[in-house]
């Protein structure tokens, strides 16, 4: 009888201790924000979520390949870090000497660390994205007055963040891209200087046949004050530059030059005029034996195109 009742007070006790035990995963600890209540399955999917954000933006933005499965593993580590947060035991663990260790600890399991230099690198770019996400995702729920904060709207805010960060950074290194390949230049021809913003394009390797000097393609209304209005310089051959030249003034019409050209994948040659300047001013060297190709191309980030041949 004695082991009868042990028994089934035993299975009250367990089936008791279960559901307690399903109920304690979702209440165990509540974590106030203002007036509201996360609980710690919340606290800890928010975490996770928000972790991986930032881990995965670091990488674009630092350029720098890492497996997902280490990407998870950092979040995962950062988590375990946060709910530390909430038991007043382990304070220690949040000063700012251990905050930075555990900084150090996360970048070194999310990325391959190949130098110092890279290292740093890295850290700088963690940092940096922890602070923007951070900062723009409160920035939005203040901006959006949403006083009753859900874990949904905390990762959303976070990824919203997140692709406006790669979005600005694109736009920089797409900017410092079109420095790295315009130059400004200065034309000197006749005693006159003419400034423009030149394209740097491989794809021009054009030279005078007889000279092998260099050419520079430049837009007809550069040299609008030598040269006849209302022509058509795209389609040109040897008796249209012929009339233009006779319609130019002597001190022009001796520098003018023929320029045959061949597009990819086309066989017909064409023609540019050319006309010789005196000399090339780029990144403050001046260059001499330049032939400017005069072109009608429309294109209003550049007036000129440049030869790289030029610059070395």
């Amino acid at each position: 009888m004695t082991n009868y009742l042990w028994q089934v007070s035993y299975n009250i006790f367990k089936k008791k201790f279960k559901k307690q035990f399903i109920i304690l995963i979702h209440y165990l600890i509540k974590l106030k924000r203002g007036e509201d209540i996360m609980y710690l399955d919340c606290y800890i999917l928010e975490n996770l979520f928000i972790n991986y954000i930032i881990i995965n933006c670091t990488t674009y933005i630092a350029k720098i390949y890492t497996k997902k499965i280490r990407q998870i593993c950092g979040a995962v580590i950062g988590t375990i870090y946060s709910v530390m947060y909430v038991y007043k035991e382990l304070e220690i663990f949040f000063t700012l000497p251990a905050k930075f260790i555990f900084f150090i600890l996360i970048v070194l399991i999310c990325f391959n660390i190949n130098s110092k230099k890279e290292f740093i690198k890295i850290l700088f770019n963690f940092y940096l994205v922890n602070i923007f996400i951070s900062g723009s995702t409160y920035f939005i729920i203040y901006f959006t007055g949403i006083s009753h904060m859900t874990i949904s709207f905390f990762i959303i805010c976070s990824y919203i963040s997140c692709k406006l960060l790669k979005k600005i950074v694109n736009n920089f290194r797409l900017l410092k891209h079109i420095d790295d390949i315009t130059k400004k230049i200065s034309i000197g021809i006749l005693d006159k200087n003419i400034e423009c913003i030149a394209l740097l394009d491989s794809g021009n390797l054009l030279q005078d046949p007889i000279s092998k000097n260099d050419v520079v393609i430049v837009k007809a209304s550069l040299l609008e004050n030598f040269l006849p209005k209302n022509c058509d310089f795209d389609k040109m051959d040897i008796l249209n530059i012929q009339n233009i030249t006779e319609n130019l003034e002597p001190r022009i019409s001796s520098r003018v030059r023929l320029i045959p050209y061949k597009h990819v994948g086309d066989n017909n040659a064409g023609m540019i005029l050319g006309i010789k300047a005196d000399y090339l001013d780029v990144d403050n060297k001046k260059i001499s034996n330049i032939i400017l190709g005069v072109s009608n191309f429309n294109d209003e980030g550049y007036s000129a195109i440049l030869n790289p041949r030029i610059l070395y």
